[in-house]
């Protein structure tokens, strides 16, 4: 067989190239398209996955408060971390965090009731002070005049 050459080689050569990078092409876009749904797939029971986790925590919230507040009370007790650890069969870290909120609640109850104390003091200050501080002469008079 003669080996061809000039322009009709070149074009010969050229449709089979042209044919190479359409088959590469339409596999591409085969595994774009199926890369697509199966990401699209994962997104839907990505999300579906969040609100069920977000429905179960609202409806555990109560019961997680109990068990917060039952570890708080063993605490209380007297009971180590550890011995509470033993009776519940919580792990350590999920005790530690229950005790540490009941920290962070309490010190935010005691920054509440300082404000409010602050607030107190801040309203009582100045002119009903000086009232009071009238009041409290005029009767200390009245009662040395009683004298």
């Amino acid at each position: 067989m003669a080996r061809r050459t000039g322009a009709s080689a070149k074009a010969q050569a050229l449709a089979k190239a042209t044919e190479a990078v359409a088959r590469r092409d339409a596999e591409r876009i085969e595994r774009e398209k199926r890369l697509q749904s199966t990401l699209a797939e994962f997104f839907h029971a990505q999300g579906e996955a969040a609100r069920i986790r977000m429905a179960a925590d609202e409806a555990a919230a109560p019961f997680d408060a109990a068990m917060s507040t039952a570890v708080r009370s063993l605490d209380s007790l007297g009971e180590t971390r550890a011995g509470i650890v033993s009776l519940t069969g919580l792990p350590l870290t999920r005790v530690r965090e229950y005790l540490a909120d009941a920290v962070a609640t309490s010190a935010t109850a005691t920054r509440e009731a300082d404000t409010h104390d602050d607030s107190v003091l801040h309203h009582n200050s100045g002119p009903a002070i000086a009232k009071r501080q009238q009041s409290a002469a005029a009767a200390t008079t009245a009662g040395k005049a009683m004298l």
